[in-house]
């Protein structure tokens, strides 16, 4: 017998794999199919089920579940440091106040403050002149370790003087109120304030109880509409994150997952893990 040659062999084996590629993706694309029906079914049961309550909501508005615990993040201070050190250059002066779990950095550079709770501020002096605030911005946070969900285009406060604010992300979901705001003036940046959770690097999951499904919440929201006195007659917006919650570790932040629900008269979360609507501060 002729043996194949090397490269009509290897043809062979990767043919071979194809096929059996194909194969696969035809036992498995029927049952991605149907789940997709089925999530469609289910959004347009909830739309309609909101409908007989004189609320609208539109199917698309519900976005999937995603799989999010509670989580602890704890005190970073190589973190902290790095965000210090991306602001202030690497020769900073640092100082620890126990009492009020407050760190503080200072340099030629300016000073910024890091509490355990995740607040943070900045004022900055001699800062490097940009043309495009946006794109100084994530090159900024970046070198900072903070990792956004989403930023925002600048915003004009009063002559020379712009901000732009960021949402932090952890495990790929916005914190909500985990806004942080870089403000610059005559192009150059010249605070931040804000929220800014280090400890991401650092984060534990503290249960075992997955967020609830957005079909849940949004039962949940239905549920409780005349005990929240809520008026409303459209659901705007719908999203999946976390949200921080107080804990009786004072060197750690505890991120609960929750579902922000936007209507046409207010802002709502519905707390992943227990399912307890409140409204907004």
């Amino acid at each position: 017998m002729t043996a194949l040659p090397v490269s009509k062999l290897k043809n062979l084996v990767i043919l071979i794999l194809l096929l059996a590629n194909l194969a696969m993706l035809g036992l498995l694309l029927p049952g991605r199919l149907e789940k997709q029906r089925e999530a469609a079914d289910l959004r347009q049961s909830l739309s309609e089920l909101y409908a007989a309550q004189d609320v609208v909501l539109d199917p698309d508005v519900i976005p999937d579940t995603v799989t999010l615990y509670a989580l602890e993040l704890a005190e970073d201070p190589s973190a902290d440091l790095q965000a210090a050190k991306a602001l202030l250059g690497d020769q900073v002066l640092v100082q620890d106040d126990s009492t009020r779990y407050l760190r503080t950095y200072q340099s030629a550079y300016g000073q910024c403050s890091l509490g355990r709770s995740g607040r943070f501020h900045a004022m900055l002096e001699d800062q490097a002149e940009s043309g495009d605030l946006v794109k100084a911005a994530k090159q900024t946070l970046k070198r900072m370790g903070f990792t956004y969900s989403s930023l925002s285009q600048p915003e004009r406060l009063r002559a020379g003087v712009y901000s732009v604010t960021a949402v932090q992300s952890v495990l790929d979901a916005p914190v909500f109120g985990g806004e942080l705001t870089l403000t610059y003036s005559n192009n150059c940046l010249s605070s931040l304030d804000g929220a800014f959770f280090t400890g991401a690097g650092t984060m534990t999951r503290v249960s075992e109880t997955a967020c609830i499904s957005a079909a849940g919440a949004l039962v949940s929201f239905l549920s409780a509409r005349y005990d929240l006195g809520w008026v409303g007659s459209e659901i705007l917006a719908m999203e999946q994150g976390y949200l921080r919650s107080e804990t009786a570790a004072a060197a750690a932040v505890h991120l609960t997952p929750v579902w922000k629900l936007t209507t046409d008269t207010g802002v709502f979360y519905i707390s992943g893990v227990t399912g307890e609507v409140t409204a907004a501060a």
